[in-house]
């Protein structure tokens, strides 16, 4: 099921890439848009396969795959704000970032990009949130928005600077309380794990 789902995308790259020598069809700013759903699409095809250590194997495949295609597209453009893609396939090149966690030195890069379009409001401050996280915690510091988790039925936050007023930096970027975001973790963690059963509340 996933190879039949992943190959029209990866077909349709290659298609894009074929109709000129120097790749400037694949990577024009018209198909840009195109380029990143594909990859994006890609990226998420592997949420779904059983069992969880194939799925875990086929997304890490997946990602190194696309990151050729990421990369290029950062090298060209710079992080791709509103105006360049719209808003959709914006937070969609994020979430490709975010997921490049074998490339911190890249993902760096991304995010001092990413700051300047977020000061415009040309890209999301929520996700540059994340991003600075994962930045943070792939260069072995503590995270500052308190986004990553380690996810359970009771999640808890990696180690993160100043907690008294971790949620005063949290509004600042438009996220929710620390104690919102880690009930909605835990809701997700039984969503995708319902062979666990959830202690009662009361």
């Amino acid at each position: 099921m996933l190879k039949t789902y992943l190959f029209p995308l990866f077909f349709l790259l290659l298609f894009f890439a074929a109709c000129s020598n120097n790749k400037a069809i694949l990577f024009s700013q018209e198909r840009l848009p195109f380029l990143i759903d594909s990859l994006y699409q890609a990226d998420q095809s592997t949420v779904n396969i059983q069992p969880p250590d194939s799925a875990a194997a086929e997304y890490q495949r997946v990602i190194r795959s696309n990151f050729p295609y990421v990369e290029k597209i950062f090298n060209r453009y710079g992080f791709p704000g509103y105006d360049l893609v719209g808003e959709e396939a914006s937070n969609k090149y994020h979430l490709l970032i975010q997921h490049s966690d074998f490339a911190p030195e890249f993902q760096l890069k991304v995010l001092k990009s990413m700051k300047k379009q977020v000061s415009r409001h040309n890209a999301s401050g929520q996700n540059f949130a994340y991003l600075t996280d994962r930045v943070e915690i792939n260069h072995g510091r503590p995270q500052i928005y308190g986004t990553q988790i380690y996810m359970s039925g009771n999640s808890q936050i990696k180690p993160c600077i100043d907690m008294a007023h971790l949620n005063e930096r949290r509004q600042s970027v438009g996220l929710s309380t620390i104690e919102e975001y880690l009930e909605k973790c835990n809701e997700t963690f039984y969503l995708l794990n319902p062979d666990q059963k959830r202690p009662d509340k009361n």
